[in-house]
């Protein structure tokens, strides 16, 4: 009983350990997955980078009246479609993105221009801001616990596309109000209570494109600003850092903080002017923001998979530390067994069993002879010679 104590313990030792690996297993396993599904995301972002300033400048293009060149959309399209062949099974985008390249691919041919060339690509713009969405939210990284993967991810996959598209509407909304027929006071009552709504709902448009645009601007200085605050190191690259300052700088000049509303419209090619720097400046900042992403999903995937080594070291290491023990154990019983000899049963008065000492056999003269036993025959001897009785 006591060689198996030992053996019993290990076997306790080894099934504590398999509850500790299933226990380390399941969430890292779980994490190393989600970060590959996470650097899809970005992989497939990055794809949708190419496309948005494409769709954005053929929109303004097509609001002046100018023709937009189908081959323009050609390369972004192709890259999206690659980045889809590969993951848009897993991240359900096949049919979206399908349905969004056909519609992108006959906008040059609607023609149009003005308030109609407006709505037609609005509606595309709105269709791939959508599948941004969808891509941040299945591959995981919307729901990301870690605090600068979380913020970094809001400002890359959201705020910036949204901000390159509101810039865009507002320039395009200061063209198409620009050309509106100013309210005629000497007109028919109707017609310039009709020419005072649009001017009026131009307006309103205007201020609410120029407010969410800053907005978004602001909004991707505080996920950066909250990234640095979570992040270990305290600080992102310099050309980061540089790159975040020309967009903010762009953005406020484009859309000044806290101004709501607008009494006059704006000059075309001031706008103009000032949304090409911001989208310019969001364009080069985007990629940096991805690989700053790419690059902290790697170091929290390389820790998940540490720690999967480290779990399956453990539990190989009590494995053979409980075999050993076995083998060990088995050995040292049957060495035991070989080296132990039964001592013969101790001598009682009256016992007259021999079996157990040298001869196993009752000694000859009567059943209460002890055998030849030379210190009682020299005994007897002594006594003849007291009693004159030869030997």
């Amino acid at each position: 009983m006591r060689v198996f104590a030992p053996l019993a313990l290990q076997i306790i030792t080894v099934i504590a350990v398999i509850a500790m690996f299933a226990l380390v297993w399941g969430p890292r396993s779980d994490d190393s997955d989600l970060h590959g599904r996470e650097q899809g995301g970005v992989e497939y972002v990055a794809a949708l980078n190419k496309l948005l300033p494409v769709l954005v400048d053929a929109q303004s293009t097509a609001v002046q009246g100018n023709p937009v060149a189908k081959d323009s959309f050609k390369e972004p399209l192709d890259a999206v479609a690659a980045v889809d062949e590969k993951f848009g099974s897993d991240f359900g985008t096949s049919n979206r993105w399908s349905g969004l390249r056909a519609r992108i691919e006959t906008l040059p041919e609607q023609g149009g221009e003005g308030l109609g060339a407006f709505k037609n690509f609005g509606e595309a713009t709105d269709l791939l801001l959508a599948l941004y969405q969808q891509v941040a939210q299945a591959s995981g990284l919307r729901n990301d616990g870690d605090g600068v993967i979380s913020y970094l991810q809001d400002a890359a996959l959201e705020e910036i596309p949204a901000a390159i598209v509101w810039s865009g509407r507002y320039q395009d909304q200061v063209v198409i109000t620009s050309a509106l027929t100013p309210p005629d006071r000497n007109a028919p009552q109707e017609t310039y209570n009709s020419q005072a709504a649009q001017i009026s709902a131009a307006f309103t448009e205007l201020a609410v494109s120029r407010q969410v645009a800053s907005e978004a601007g602001g909004d991707v200085a505080s996920d950066m600003a909250a990234a640095v605050d979570n992040s270990g190191s305290g600080t992102f690259s310099t050309t980061l850092l540089q790159s975040l300052d020309e967009f903010q700088r762009g953005i406020e000049a484009l859309a000044p903080p806290g101004e709501v509303g607008l009494s006059t419209i704006p000059r075309v090619a001031d706008v103009a002017k000032q949304r090409a720097a911001a989208q310019k400046a969001a364009v080069e900042l985007d990629p940096l923001l991805l690989d700053e992403l790419s690059s902290q999903i790697d170091d929290r995937k390389g820790s998940a998979d540490t720690g999967r080594v480290m779990a399956i070291a453990l539990l190989a290491i009590a494995i053979l530390a409980t075999v050993a023990s076995l083998l060990f154990l088995l050995v040292s019983a049957r060495r035991s067994r070989s080296e132990t000899v039964e001592a013969p049963p101790a001598y009682e008065h009256g016992n007259l069993d021999y079996s157990g000492y040298p001869g196993g056999s009752q000694p000859p003269g009567g059943s209460h002879s002890m055998g030849a036993d030379p210190y009682r025959d020299a005994g007897r001897d002594a006594r003849r010679e007291r009693v004159g009785v030869p030997r």
